[in-house]
């Protein structure tokens, strides 16, 4: 346990620093340098966890660290109604982060998923089309700047379809950078491997 013990705090160890994400306060922080060593010491002391996430947001138990990338991202037809609701539900999910809390949006969405029970190992053909379209709605709507209201809105998409997913927020310490993706077991959906392998999760749903 590291002497900053938040409830609303989640943090990983990367590149031998701890990052922490406040979820109450929508932020990211890094100690100073000294206190970093120190509590890095304590860790190795104890030969304690290299991350920790809020008691609200328990990590699931059978989360899989990502080791391939969809094949439906880039195979299947462009129907474009399906695009187009992709697009206003990205939309409606930005509009969400904006206006509440990240703590907020994130219970709302672990509330959707707990309503899940067993997800199935495969995907069925409307789970695909929905993990294509999104991948298809980036032709015209970029995602930079927007991988969480993205991920956030194709991972309830899939719940409305009996899928369990898992939405994932990662960082990297040199230079600092935050990602989201969405993942099923360890399949990435909305972007490639080796994008995502540059971060160390900080906080899964």
């Amino acid at each position: 346990m590291l002497t900053i013990d938040k409830p609303s705090i989640a943090w990983c160890r990367t590149a031998d620093i701890l990052l922490f994400l406040d979820i109450e306060k929508d932020r990211y922080f890094r100690l100073p340098a000294e206190q970093n060593r120190a509590e890095l010491a304590a860790l190795d002391a104890r030969s304690g966890p290299s991350w920790q996430q809020p008691p609200q947001f328990s990590r699931p138990g059978d989360y899989l660290l990502p080791g391939d990338v969809s094949s439906h991202i880039g195979n299947g037809n462009f129907t474009l109604s399906c695009v187009a609701r992709a697009i206003w539900l990205q939309k409606r999910l930005e509009r969400r982060i904006a206006a509440r809390t990240l703590n907020v949006v994130l219970g709302e969405v672990k509330q959707r998923f707990d309503q899940i029970g067993v997800s199935s190992a495969t995907l069925d053909p409307e789970a695909q089309r929905c993990i294509r379209s999104f991948e298809q709605a980036r032709l015209i709507r970029t995602t930079a700047d927007r991988c969480l209201p993205q991920s956030l809105a194709l991972a309830t998409s899939l719940v409305r379809l009996g899928v369990r997913p898992n939405v994932v927020i990662g960082v990297q310490a040199f230079p600092f950078a935050a990602h989201c993706w969405v993942q099923h077991r360890e399949i990435v959906l909305n972007d490639s491997l080796e994008e995502v392998l540059r971060f160390t999760p900080i906080l899964v749903l």
